[in-house]
């Protein structure tokens, strides 16, 4: 194997764990009960940052906020958007990045 097919095999795993059907079980569950820990926080947080964007907007709280984020070079640039709707995207980002993942993979 040539160092061209090595990295075909590579994997760029985020927000998941990856553990191979080999390892002991136990270690298995600990791992898989974390994982559901910080999915159920991160949608939980994630749920009242949504509630609270919402409740912001029909409350009719103003204000001008902007936002710029370059991160790996996707750009996000909101300009003068309310409070409720910067909370509201940082709900829905958060839930979308901390959904529960547990995956078996063999060792290559």
């Amino acid at each position: 194997m040539n160092n061209k097919d090595k990295k075909e095999d590579r994997v760029f795993a985020v927000n998941y764990s990856q553990v191979d059907p080999k390892t002991d079980q136990n270690t298995q569950l600990a791992l898989a009960k974390m994982e559901l820990t910080y999915a159920i926080i991160g949608q939980v947080l994630g749920l009242v940052c949504i509630l609270g964007g919402i409740g912001l907007f029909l409350n009719g709280v103003t204000g001008s906020t902007s936002w710029t984020a370059n991160i790996l070079g996707a750009e996000s640039a909101i300009t003068d958007a309310a409070p409720g709707a910067i909370l509201f995207i940082v709900g829905i980002f958060m839930v979308l990045v901390t959904k529960y993942k547990f995956v078996h993979k063999k060792a290559s």
